[in-house]
């Protein structure tokens, strides 16, 4: 009748999609979001016996793992914020790691294409692009978002992660069970 998969996906999709949310409008990922979703995936493990989207619990883990170890250095180097490293590592543990390396190509590629939109506001050429933007700089939400947001400037690496993390979790290798 209907694919029961699509069930077991919705909760990483929400997850992903409220971390996207978060991070690009207001530059932080809650430490409570990442929480209940470890509490869930967790809880899986206890009731189900394998993750959310059927991983087990050793991929899970290791997907965990893996993401702390590739991004830590990178928060050590002050190249990351702590809250891309903390949803790096929970990913890891929602997708598993073999879908950790294509995760961060593709966010990374958006991340350079989002870097290279605002290098190239700032410059000369794109003055009529300035013009159009300080319509939209004006409006009240805009202004709340920016006072939520408070200091926290920088490219919102997390919001990217998410969508490649969303897609890698419903298409990719880490939504096939006991891939390790």
């Amino acid at each position: 009748m209907f694919d029961t998969s699509f069930f077991l996906m919705l909760p990483l999709l929400v997850f992903c999609a409220t971390v996207f949310l978060y991070d690009y409008l207001f530059r932080r990922v809650p430490n409570n979001l990442l929480l209940i979703a470890t509490a869930v995936q967790l809880g899986c493990f206890v009731i189900l016996g394998n993750g959310l989207n059927g991983i087990s619990w050793l991929s899970a883990f290791a997907g965990f793992a893996a993401g702390l170890v590739f991004f830590l250095p990178l928060y050590a180097l002050r190249a990351m914020a702590a809250g891309d490293v903390k949803f790096f590592a929970v990913l890891g543990l929602l997708i598993g790691p073999t879908a950790l390396l294509p995760v961060f190509l593709i966010a990374s590629l958006m991340a350079l294409v989002h870097a290279v939109v605002v290098y190239a506001s700032r410059l000369e050429i794109a003055r009529d692009l300035k013009l159009a933007m300080m319509w939209v700089m004006q409006r009240p939400l805009y202004q709340r978002m920016l006072e939520k947001r408070g200091n926290r400037v920088g490219i919102p690496y997390a919001a990217y992660l998410a969508l490649a993390g969303a897609w890698m979790g419903v298409h990719g290798a880490g939504a096939v069970p006991g891939l390790i």
